[in-house]
This record gives structure tokens, C-alpha cells and sequence, in this order.
């Protein structure tokens, strides 16, 4: 908004006012003076008009009319030049006389009008007047009718008048504001110089000039407000000296406290590297720490495993399996005190990879039914259909969360159930969120816990007869937050605890599984019976996926109206809580549904041997435990329909009797124990107690694979393992590294040292076979492999009965199926091998490898097992050539083969 000055808000305020009042009075004058004017003409002409009637009446009443003439031009000649014109008419209307003959009254309106007033009357028409006269009644020329006199005066004069007055008032009115600004001209002159020192004030305090000098000034308000500018003035200076004092004591303090800065900066520097030696200090304590202690528990464990298989009375195998339990307590708090320490120094790594979900989860829930089972509780998995298989995650820290939050489940649940539910949404076209809950129907967690449950500190009061380290949840928390997801859980005292938690996961395109043969339960029918809810409704759920015809008995009525509407079934499956008075019941229900099916299998939870021994000797063809891991529950069922055990016996001589391995360990039970894991699968089995007795060994013996502790004395076995890589009999032997030092990034330190693989104590007899057969298989069979590719029959006919359960129909269909499926895939092969795309090409050769296992083609069985299993060690397809040749030369042959069954 544009400011307006002083100067101009006085001139407005002098002259504006002038100008309305000047103009106002112009106005009523010049009005008043107009009318004044107009009537005076008025009253003249009506006295003249009223002498002329008067005077003419005597002058009419003599004849001839010429007589009226020289009066009418006698009375315009006087009132000249007023009267312009002087008319005189009968009364119809004709001119009788005029003193004016060019000035023709006889056309005007009021000569034209119909009736004539009675007595005088005035028209206006500018510049003109004319005046109505009539003539007396008793004039005798007239008669009854007289006539009139139309007189017609000039206005010029009055107007002119008028137009002078207007012209006057102008004058004056000019006049009058010549002075208002003259006045306010000569106000504005007296009044700038003092603005112009208020200003001049004004902006010295602005610069910080606060010693203003006093002005005499003409104006009050102007004197008060320069008193106003001094006293500011000084309480400016005042609060500058303030401020200046203020500021050098803040500058002294602030130096002071720089200087207390820098002294504690490096006090505090002292303090970090302190800090940063005494945490080395305590993760080389820890290391060690592990390293001690998993090293007897390796040989507690380990020979607590192998004593378990042997014969023992009641008692001994009760006290072993306290010994396994407490020492796997002992275990896991190691675990978590490692975790917890890599937590304080944020090395708590996340390492995705491709897995499969759900053989996952299963895994995890073997490791926890055998708690579940010692309390007679009820432990489900249930996972959603739509939920995605292959996926990347860090499959170890999954399973770590999932038994921190499920342990803790079932150790505060003393009866009910305990669920635990999967489900996975879609945030993407490659990323997936999966949801886990685990439901359980314990004691709840009371208000005053609910807000430290997560901050590390056991949850359990001393009452408690559980008890833990307290560092689960608060492990679990950090690993699903690194995870990229998030955790939390409801409860209700004494009506139980939901916890949930979420991660993000990469859709993988491959599967990663090992294939279930579920096109051989496809449309089997199986009666299933099992009272627990959740129990029944996982497993329906599972079997229904694998495409079975599922009748599900809740009670024992249903099962008996299901026996009777169904003569015979594929499968029975019966699952029951098992208890020692229960088991003559178990068995008689056995043998009374085997009369119905072909198969019986027993869903128990219990882990007993002896007891799941007796319940096989009902007539059950197997016996596993609650909840049933899928995939044994799979190859259980479909069992009767393939060749499994025929599968498995191979798998196992795939481990050539003529293996000969090298163990190395300072600690004896360590030795002991992997020698007697081993012995069962090798021939010749050395050992030594340090590195240096490994690396002499190793230059005089030619080994199939050597094992080999880290921490020895004399000689380590990093230094050992790269003696041996640069000067021995064995520089291209595989070298596993077997240690109980369990910290982060210790496989890669190691693997970059020379090993080959990375086995964490205590040993588990399962990973030891599973690396024997990884890297022991292909050195010692690659050769004689190749030869009995060359013998092995196209088609095993009596393989292909045997795996179509002795039926030719089905054994023949699979086959064609086989023969039908060999273009796309002989397609896809050729396709990977152009590409060089080695994830492709092992993809398509899974895909027929799993198709061979239910015919009878073992000479292409073999060759794919054998490819597959090499490009999962990583070799290049370049070096495959000669076996991917034969394969393409078998796949021709069978393009050409009769797949009808030949007679018997």
C-alpha cells in the first residue's frame, strides 16, 4: 500500500474544506439571485401586459382598429428592448394587430391551444417569455368573446446575470483556496524543519548514536516527542552498556568453558580408546569364552547323542536326556550372550539367501516339540496356501526369533495349545512381507512387565521355577529390526500372550526345495481323525494342498459313520495324544481302521522310541511325531507308491567304504566324538593332537578329506591348513574347519585362510554326513560314474513297477508323461547352455531329474544326479560339455523308444 506524506494530508485537509463551503455558498447565492431575477421579469410583464389591456379598451371601443396600433408599438418602443413583440387576437384566434411583424406570435403553442385561460399566464421557452393577457368582456367589438394579447420578452439579460454570478463565485472560490494553500503552504515551510531534526534524531539512534541533542521546536506535540527520542535514546545507551558487559562476561565464560571443553575432549578421547580396548578385550574374552565352553559341551553333547542310540533301561535314558536338555540350556545361553555382545557392538549381521519357508519352519518346529511333549501340549504350524515357498532371507536368524518367541511360549504355557500361523502380503512384483504369530494359552504377562519386556531383563519373578537369560525377546527385537520389520505382541493375564512379528523377504524365482513326490498322493483318499482343533485343521489344510480326498473325524462317532459310509481307504491317518493307560486304546483303534485302509499311519506327540515301537507293532506303517514335518509326513504317505528306501540306500553308498580322512583336535573327547561320528561312513581314520602332527601326516598320506580344529597348541590350524595347501600330498584336499569359536565373520576369515567349509561345534552327526557326501562324492565316483552310464539300461521296467506300486497301467502313464515333457525341457537346457546361464540350465535339470524318480530311466537319473549335483558345487557349464553331450545323446535314444511294456 503506497504511504501518503504529511504535506499532502495537510493541503487535503486546508483546501477541501474551503472548496466544499466555497461551492455550497456559490450555489445557494447564484440560485437565490436567479429566482429574484425571474420573478422580476414576472411582475414586469405582468404589468405591462395588465397597462396595455387596460389601456386599449377605450381605444377598441372606437373604430377603425388603427387606433390600437400606435399604442401597442408606444408600449414596445418603451419597454424595447424587454418586449420583442406585442400581439393582439380575437377571439377565434386571427391577428388583428402586431408592433412587431417579423416576430409571428400566431404559431406559437399557446396561440394553438383549444381553450384560452381566463387571466393572465406565463410560457418559458428559452430564451423567450410569453405572457397570456386577455381583454376585458364588456368590449363591444368583442361581444361576449374578447380577444387577447400575446407578449413576447427577451431572457438574454437574466441569463446573462445568472452566468456572471456563476463566473463571480468562481472567482471567489479560487480566491478562497489561494489562501488555504498559501496558509497550509506557509504551515508545511514552518513545520519542515523540525520534522527534518526529529528525522535527523531518529536516525542517529538508529545508528547507534545515542547522544542526541536537544532542538527547540515551535510545536508542543513535536517537543514531546523529541523528549520522548531523548529518553529513548538513553535507555538505548543504558542497555548497550549492559549488553557490552554481558558480552565480554559470556566471552570469558565461553573461553573458559573451551578450554574445560578441550580438556574433556581429550579425556574423553582417552575414555574411547579405553573404551574401544576393553570391548576388544571383552569380544577376545567371549571368543574364548565360547571356544571353552563349547568344546566339553561338544563331547557332552555329542556322545550324549550316540549313547541315546544304544540300548538303555528307563532310567539311563531318562538321565541322558536331562544331560542332552541342560547342556543345550547351556548351549543356548552361550548363544545369547554371543548375540547380545555382537548387539552392544552393532556386528549383529544379516545374511540373506534363497530357502525354503516352509522346510524351514518345520525344522524349527522339530527342535521345539520335545518341549512341547513333556507338557502335554498342543504344537501346530499353520501356513497360509497362498504363502510363497521360495524366498531370500537369512534363514538362521528366522529360525532364531522364531524359537526365542515360540521357547518362550511353551515354557509359560502349562496346558492348551500353542499356534503359530505364517501368512505373507505382497508389497511388490519381487518383495514379500511375511507375518508370523505364535498363539499360546499360558499364564499372560500382567501390565507392569508389558513395558520392559523388550529391554533385556528376565521377565520372571523368583517364584518362577523357569528359568532364562532374559536376552531372547531383546535379541529377537534387534534381529527383526535389522530384518527391516517389526514386532510386538497382545496379552491378557491369565488368558495368554499372542506375539507377532514381521520381516521383508525377495521372492525367489527358483525353488529351492528338494521335490515331493505329491503327484503320487494326488486323489488318494485318506481318512484322517483327530480330536485337538488345530491339530486337525493344519493337517486337513496340508493334505487338501497336496490334492487328497481328506474325510476328517473329529470324534469318534464321525469316525465310525465314515468307516461306515467308506468300505476302504488309501490312507488312514490318526492322530492322538498319547499317554502310557492310553496306548492299548491307540493299538485297538489301529487294528479296527486297517481293516478300512490299505496304509495306517500315527500322528503321536511323543518322541519315545520304546512307545512308538509298540504303537508300529499294532500294524501302523509309521509312526511321527506332532506336528508332522511336512516333508517326512509327505514321503511317509507316499512311501508305498515309490521307491524311498531304494532312494535313500543309494544316497548312502554314494560315500565310497574306501574314504580315508584325517581328524585333527588338541581336546580328546572332541577327537573321540568326531571319530566316532565318522567311523561309520569311512575306512581309514587318522588322527593328530596338534597342527604340526596334521601337516606331517598330510606329507606322508594322500587323504579324501581332513577335519581340523582351529585353537591348538604347537601349531594353529590356520597355519597348519596353509603348510599343508603349499607343501603336501593333499594341497588340493578339502580342509573343514571344525571350531567352537561361533563369532561374526569367522567362516569368511577362514575360507579366505584356505579352508573349504566352516562346522561350528558341538557337531551335529547329520551336517558331518552331509559334508562328507559334498565333498567326498564326485572326487572318489566321478570316474566310475561315467563308465556305468555307459551299461545302465534306457528303461528299468521292473524299477518302473516298483515305483508305480506293482501297477503296469501307472507305470506305463509315467512314462509317457517322461517322454511327453522331454522337448520343452531338452528346449530349456539348450536355451541355459547358450546363455551360459548356469541358474537356468540347473533349474530345467532339477525340474527332469524330478520327474525320472517315478519311472524307470535310471541311465538318465543318474546322468542328471550327477550334473545337478555339480553345479551346485559351482562348476563352469563350459567344463560339463562331455556329460551335457551324453545327456543330449540319451535324450535322442528315448525319443525313439517303444514306451509300451513289453509282455510278461
Amino acid at each position: 500500500m503506497k504511504k501518503i506524506g504529511l504535506r499532502f494530508w495537510l493541503i487535503l485537509c486546508s483546501v477541501l474544506p474551503s472548496l466544499l463551503v466555497g461551492i455550497l455558498l456559490a450555489s445557494y447565492f447564484n440560485h437565490r439571485q436567479q429566482q429574484a431575477s425571474e420573478l422580476h421579469l414576472h411582475e414586469r410583464a405582468a404589468n405591462v401586459a395588465l397597462m396595455l389591456a387596460i389601456s386599449s379598451q377605450p381605444l377598441l371601443q372606437q373604430q377603425p382598429l388603427k387606433t390600437v396600433l400606435p399604442l401597442l408599438e408606444h408600449a414596445h418602443r418603451l419597454n424595447a428592448p424587454l418586449i420583442t413583440s406585442i400581439s393582439l387576437f380575437d377571439a377565434e384566434g386571427r391577428l388583428l394587430l402586431t408592433s412587431n411583424s417579423q416576430q409571428d406570435l400566431s404559431t406559437h403553442a399557446v396561440h394553438q391551444q383549444a381553450t384560452k385561460p381566463s387571466q393572465i399566464r406565463f410560457y418559458s421557452s428559452q430564451p423567450q417569455l410569453i405572457v397570456y393577457q386577455p381583454l376585458l368582456r364588456d368590449n363591444n367589438l368583442l361581444a361576449e368573446d374578447p380577444g387577447y394579447l400575446l407578449l413576447q420578452f427577451d431572457q438574454q439579460h437574466i441569463l446573462l446575470q445568472q452566468q456572471l454570478g456563476v463566473l463571480q463565485s468562481g472567482a471567489l472560490i479560487a480566491l478562497v483556496l489561494l489562501l488555504a494553500l498559501g496558509l497550509t503552504l506557509f504551515l508545511i515551510q514552518k513545520l519542515q524543519p523540525e520534522l527534518q531534526r526529529l528525522k535527523r534524531q531518529m536516525q542517529q539512534l538508529m545508528d547507534g548514536q545515542y547522544r542526541l541533542r536537544p532542538y527547540l521546536l515551535g510545536v508542543r506535540e513535536f517537543d514531546n516527542f523529541q523528549q520522548g527520542l531523548l529518553k529513548l535514546a538513553e535507555h538505548l545507551s543504558r542497555l548497550e552498556q549492559e549488553m557490552q558487559q554481558n558480552i565480554e562476561q559470556v566471552t570469558s565464560d565461553l573461553r573458559l568453558s573451551m578450554e574445560q571443553l578441550e580438556i574433556q575432549n581429550i579425556q574423553l578421547d582417552f575414555a574411547k580408546r579405553k573404551a574401544l580396548e576393553d570391548n576388544r578385550q571383552k569380544s577376545d574374552f567371549l571368543a574364548k569364552m565360547s571356544h571353552e565352553l563349547r568344546t566339553p559341551l561338544n563331547a557332552v553333547i555329542g556322545f550324549t547323542r550316540q549313547l541315546l542310540k544304544t540300548p538303555l533301561t528307563h532310567h539311563q535314558s531318562d538321565y541322558l536326556q536331562t544331560i542332552q536338555k541342560s547342556a543345550n540350556s547351556l548351549l543356548n545361553l552361550v548363544n545369547d550372550v554371543l548375540d547380545f555382545s555382537r548387539l552392544e557392538e552393532g556386528r549383529m549381521s544379516i545374511n540373506p539367501e534363497p530357502f525354503s519357508l516352509r522346510d524351514v519352519l518345520n525344522d524349527t518346529i522339530e527342535l521345539l516339540v520335545s518341549n512341547a511333549f513333556d507338557k502335554q501340549l498342543e504344537l501346530v504350524l499353520l501356513v497360509e496356501p497362498d504363502c510363497p515357498d521360495a524366498v531370500v532371507a537369512d534363514p538362521a536368524r528366522l529360525t532364531q526369533v522364531l524359537m526365542n518367541i515360540a521357547g518362550n511360549a511353551i515354557k509359560f504355557t502349562e496346558h492348551g495349545s500353542i499356534i503359530i500361523r505364517v501368512k505373507a502380503t505382497s508389497l511388490n512384483d519381487e518383495q514379500i512381507q511375511l507375518q508370523i504369530s505364535v498363539k499360546d494359552t499360558g499364564r499372560g504377562i500382567s501390565e507392569d512387565k508389558k513395558r520392559h519386556l523388550f529391554d533385556g531383563v528376565t521377565p520372571l519373578e523368583q517364584s518362577d521355577q523357569q528359568t532364562g537369560s532374559g536376552l531372547g525377546l531383546l535379541i529377537s527385537k534387534r534381529l527383526v529390526l535389522a530384518m527391516q520389520g517389526t514386532i510386538g505382541f497382545e496379552s491378557k493375564l491369565a488368558e495368554g500372550s499372542t506375539f507377532w512379528f514381521t520381516i521383508k523377504c525377495q521372492r525367489h524365482q527358483l525353488s529351492v526345495a528338494e521335490a515331493l513326490p505329491l503327484e503320487l498322493l494326488a486323489e488318494k483318499t485318506v481318512l484322517y481323525f483327530e480330536p485337538q482343533q488345530y491339530s486337525r485343521e493344519a493337517t486337513l489344510q496340508l493334505l487338501s494342498s497336496w490334492g487328497m480326498v481328506v474325510t476328517a473325524c473329529a470324534t469318534k462317532a464321525q469316525l465310525q459313520q465314515a468307516l461306515s459310509k467308506t468300505k476302504a481307504y488309501d490312507i488312514g491317518l490318526l492322530g492322538r495324544a498319547v499317554a502310557i493307560n492310553q496306548v492299548n486304546e491307540i493299538i485297538t483303534l489301529v487294528q479296527r481302521i486297517k481293516a478300512h485302509c490299505q496304509h495306517v499311519y500315527l500322528l503321536v506327540n511323543t518322541l519315545s522310541p520304546n512307545l512308538r515301537e509298540v504303537l508300529l507293532s499294532s500294524g501302523a506303517s509309521a509312526c511321527l511325531p506332532k506336528p508332522a514335518h511336512m516333508r517326512k509326513l509327505a514321503l511317509t504317505l507316499a512311501q508305498p507308491y515309490t521307491d524311498i528306501a531304494q532312494a535313500n540306500g543309494q544316497s548312502e553308498e554314494m560315500l565310497s567304504p574306501g574314504l580315508k580322512v584325517l581328524t585333527v583336535d588338541d581336546n580328546e573327547a572332541n577327537l573321540k566324538l568326531i571319530n566316532t561320528l565318522l567311523r561309520e561312513h569311512v575306512h581309514v581314520l587318522d588322527s593328530a593332537r596338534d597342527g604340526a602332527a596334521a601337516w606331517q601326516k598330510s606329507t606322508q598320506h594322500a587323504y579324501d578329506i581332513i577335519f581340523m580344529d582351529i585353537n591348538m597348541p604347537v601349531m594353529d590350524g590356520i597355519t597348519a591348513c596353509q603348510r599343508i595347501r603349499q607343501s603336501s600330498l593333499n594341497e588340493r584336499t578339502p580342509i573343514i574347519a571344525v571350531t567352537a569359536h561361533a563369532m561374526d565373520g569367522e567362516r569368511t576369515r577362514l575360507i579366505n585362510a584356505g579352508f573349504n567349509e566352516f562346522l561350528t561345534k558341538p557337531l551335529d552327526d547329520k551336517m558331518l554326513l552331509f559334508t562328507l557326501q559334498e565333498y567326498c562324492q564326485l572326487q572318489k565316483h566321478h570316474d566310475t560314474q561315467q563308465q556305468a552310464l555307459q551299461v545302465v539300461p534306457l528303461i528299468d521296467w521292473p524299477m518302473a513297477l516298483q515305483r508305480a506300486a506293482g501297477k503296469p497301467e501307472l507305470a506305463q502313464e509315467m512314462l509317457l508323461m517322461l517322454l511327453k515333457s522331454l522337448p520343452q525341457s531338452e528346449k530349456q537346457i539348450n536355451q541355459a547352455i547358450r546363455d551360459n546361464d548356469q541358474q537356468m540350465l540347473l533349474h530345467a535339470l532339477h525340474k527332469l531329474h524330478g520327474g525320472c524318480c517315478y519311472t524307470g530311466v535310471p541311465r538318465l537319473k543318474n546322468l542328471l544326479e550327477a550334473l545337478e549335483t555339480q553345479l551346485k558345487r559351482g562348476a563352469n557349464i563350459k567344463l560339463l560339455e562331455p556329460e551335457l553331450s551324453e545327456l543330449d545323446d540319451v535324450i535322442q535314444l528315448l525319443y525313439g523308444i517303444d514306451p509300451s511294456m513289453p509282455e510278461p
